[in-house]
């Protein structure tokens, strides 16, 4: 008998949950509850709103200002290229971002790369295509995202990897990660001088295993750049391989 009973009540069990949760869900249904801005925490009540409100991604601008022509490195009007790259050009042709590194777009990479926010791969992939054709544009033969840290993976999950993709597939341009490695794991660049980010990243990318990047134009992307140390390090492998390498990333702290 008892055993009966306790058939009888884990059967009865979904119908009482159902009765308890059905006002919730009633609610729901009737639009009581949004989902929400995930910047600012807004309802997103607007058809075709996702992940982030109208106003937040209107605050989301190219930035329209005067960069080094070679780096992208933010200057004072008047001045066409920074002491850097004449004194050392960089191993690649050109390297620009969407804007600067802070507000509303430093808020986006943020929940995007540390929060897992994945749905956000696809406004930033926007950005990513915008910077391309207001400042790179041309023809590529692959893009290549900049290899993420091994320890840092999250679930499989790897955010740069996965907007990359999408940009690769918006652009029609072969997408090729395995053009590029990371040979060892290496500390955050965050925190760290100029002479500390070199040496940290010093020997730790490579090409693939058999992969040839010979007479290829690559579209290289990374997320941030600060002092350019993980972009240059990558498109030297790449250079060295005989790619002709042109750089690109979303946000860009000012110096």
């Amino acid at each position: 008998m008892k055993g009966s009973q306790a058939v009888k009540t884990f059967l009865s069990l979904p119908k009482a949950v159902g009765r308890a949760c059905g006002p919730l869900l009633l609610a729901v249904r009737s639009g009581l509850f949004h989902p929400c801005c995930r910047v600012c925490g807004s309802d997103l009540v607007v058809p075709g709103e996702t992940v982030l409100c109208g106003n937040c991604r209107a605050k989301i601008v190219f930035a329209v200002e005067n960069r080094c022509r070679v780096c992208g490195k933010f200057l004072p009007q008047g001045i066409a290229t920074c002491g850097s790259c004449r004194l050392a050009p960089p191993p690649f042709a050109r390297h620009r971002s969407f804007a600067a590194y802070e507000g509303t777009l430093r808020q986006a990479i943020i929940l995007y790369k540390f929060a897992a926010v994945e749905p956000l791969k696809h406004v930033l992939a926007g950005l990513y295509l915008e910077t391309v054709r207001r400042e790179l544009p041309g023809a590529y033969d692959a893009v290549v995202p900049v290899p993420a840290d091994l320890r840092r993976r999250r679930n499989g999950f790897q955010p740069l990897c996965a907007v990359a993709k999408v940009l690769a597939r918006r652009l029609g341009v072969p997408f090729r990660p395995g053009l590029l490695r990371k040979k060892k794991s290496t500390p955050p660049q965050v925190g760290l001088t100029q002479a500390q980010r070199l040496a940290n990243l010093d020997g730790a990318f490579a090409l693939g295993a058999g992969a040839r990047a010979a007479g290829l134009r690559v579209l290289l992307v990374d997320d941030v750049t600060t002092t350019g140390t993980t972009v240059r390090k990558c498109a030297a492998v790449l250079k060295r391989g005989g790619a002709r390498v042109t750089a690109l990333t979303l946000g860009q702290t000012r110096l």
